[in-house]
């Protein structure tokens, strides 16, 4: 083989080589690690929220609990978003909290500070809530974009570290909010 031989046969196999390495990545594709990055739930749908509820983003990104009454568990998820809201640094002005129930509910808890938490009594979001088939009862905490859109549903057992790593994460690639 001369020497232009070689280099004409080098060049096509730089070519084809990733092609079939593509190709072969698409067919054997079922093999591949695809992890993602979040945490929590990400929803598939992108849901807007009801007006009433949009409307108090005011232009920033939304962290809601929701409950008809306000038990033990309710309470430790208040004072989680609470503890996330407040661990956001710099970001903090990018996010508020809220917590959405059927009727104003006083809680006695000396960590939750309510002027840090807005709370909405609005018995027609919850009902709204459940007419999308949404479990909003376990006390989970939804992140709601700048534009009024369900994007993430953090379970209770869910670590506030995990929180925070969604969160700082969509807080850094958004430019809304």
């Amino acid at each position: 083989m001369n020497k232009k031989q070689a280099v004409f046969t080098s060049l096509w196999l730089v070519a084809l080589i990733p092609v079939i390495i593509a190709w072969s990545m698409a067919f054997f594709g079922n093999q591949l690690q695809l992890d993602t990055k979040n945490n929590g739930e990400l929803l598939s749908e992108t849901l807007a929220v009801p007006a009433a509820l949009a409307n108090q983003l005011d232009g920033k990104w939304g962290l809601l609990v929701m409950s008809e009454q306000c038990p033990q568990n309710c309470e430790q998820q208040l004072y989680r978003m609470q503890q996330l809201h407040t661990s956001l640094g710099q970001d903090y002005q990018r996010l508020q909290a809220f917590w959405l129930s059927s009727k104003n509910l006083p809680v006695e808890h000396a960590d939750i500070n309510f002027n840090q938490i807005n709370t909405i009594a609005n018995p027609q979001l919850l009902d709204w809530f459940s007419d999308q088939q949404l479990d909003w009862q376990d006390y989970s905490i939804w992140l709601i974009d700048p534009n009024g859109r369900l994007v993430i549903r953090f379970p209770p057992a869910l670590s506030g570290k995990a929180m925070r790593a969604d969160i700082d994460w969509l807080l850094k690639v958004s430019r809304i909010g």
